[in-house]
């Protein structure tokens, strides 16, 4: 009986023995894995097709790093959304007084009684957070950003009821306009191609910025 005790716990030993090695050597592999000493045994990333993606944010996120573009490379039509006359008009001026490229004023063809909203497409994601900062956000009004199926930068800014009770921008020596400062989104945001436009507006401004892209010189040619 001694002797098959002895086996037993000899068994025993080993079946333990080569557990543990198994354990380390896992272990030690998952560790040069994490560190990105070594690959991992699943190359493939984890991704969601596009159409199979759900989601019920609708607001777009920044480019990653982005910082505020150089005023006079936004372009912008000012619309108002409320029925105080001459807002558009005022605020297009504020804007245009600090660089901003505006493109002209009108009544938007709805109410609109929140505070702004900023539509823009897929192009101008930039150019809207860059607008975004001139005004001052809080809980109770908020920048609306919204993607449309535009084309090309230009951007519409609706002005509403909210905004019209204390229609001026946020102060230009605001800390929160610092050129150095990256743009963020301040909520949950999904990246532009994951988020659904809505139709964008029948009649839209053109950009006067494309206009003035120089064409290919023509110098030199037959040379």
């Amino acid at each position: 009986m001694s002797v098959t005790r002895r086996r037993r716990r000899e068994r025993q030993i080993i079946v333990f023995g080569v557990l543990i090695i198994v354990i380390v050597a896992i272990g030690v592999a998952a560790a040069a894995v994490f560190r990105g000493d070594a690959e991992g045994p699943l190359s493939a990333g984890f991704t969601t097709p596009v159409g199979e993606f759900e989601s019920d944010v609708t607001l777009v996120c920044p480019p990653d790093g982005a910082m505020p573009l150089s005023y006079d490379q936004v372009v912008v039509r000012v619309d108002n959304g409320t029925d105080i006359s001459g807002l558009a008009g005022t605020t297009a001026g504020q804007l245009e007084s600090r660089g901003f490229t505006v493109v002209g004023t009108t009544n938007w063809s709805r109410s609109y009684d929140d505070y702004v909203q900023i539509l823009f497409g897929a192009d101008g994601v930039q150019q809207a957070y860059t607008l975004a900062t001139q005004f001052e956000a809080s809980t109770d009004a908020a920048v609306e950003l919204v993607l449309d199926n535009r084309d090309g930068i230009t951007l519409d800014l609706v002005l509403g009821t909210q905004f019209s009770e204390a229609p001026n921008l946020r102060d230009a020596l605001a800390p929160e306009l610092d050129m150095e400062l990256p743009l963020t989104a301040g909520a949950e945001c999904l990246p532009v191609n994951l988020v659904e436009p809505r139709p964008a507006p029948n009649v839209l401004p053109e950009n006067p910025l494309a206009e003035a892209s120089p064409s290919p010189s023509a110098e030199g040619e037959g040379e």
